[in-house]
């Protein structure tokens, strides 16, 4: 896997008010990954894993929450043939699949922090 993270150090805010506390991107075999974690206003600690493989039986897109028990519990997906055909075949940035991320993390501060 190539790519790098984010340090805690660099975290910023994005639009919605969630930190960034870590990021990485990579390359494997086929496919490309985007790793993302952010914490809410509320203290929740949000992590985003996307998988974009060539076939999409084998890509995911996922946003999970940390529990207190320090195990990471899934709140929402979206489906892979909702996202993968607007994908490239191969990516050496996290930019395809930006939007998704995004697109999750609204969906986990919703369903945590409903207003």
């Amino acid at each position: 896997m190539t790519g790098g993270s984010t340090p805690t150090d660099d975290a910023d805010t994005t639009p919605h008010g969630l930190t960034v506390v870590d990021r990485s991107f990579g390359e494997r075999g086929g496919g490309y990954d985007l790793t993302e974690i952010r914490r809410t206003g509320s203290g929740h600690r949000l992590r985003v894993r996307i998988h974009r493989d060539p076939y999409l039986r084998q890509s995911h897109a996922l946003v999970e929450v940390l529990t207190p028990a320090m195990t990471w519990t899934a709140l929402a997906d979206e489906p892979p043939s909702a996202w993968h055909p607007a994908t490239p075949y191969r990516s050496t940035s996290p930019t395809p699949l930006e939007n998704l991320a995004e697109r999750l993390f609204q969906r986990a501060v919703a369903i945590l922090d409903p207003e």
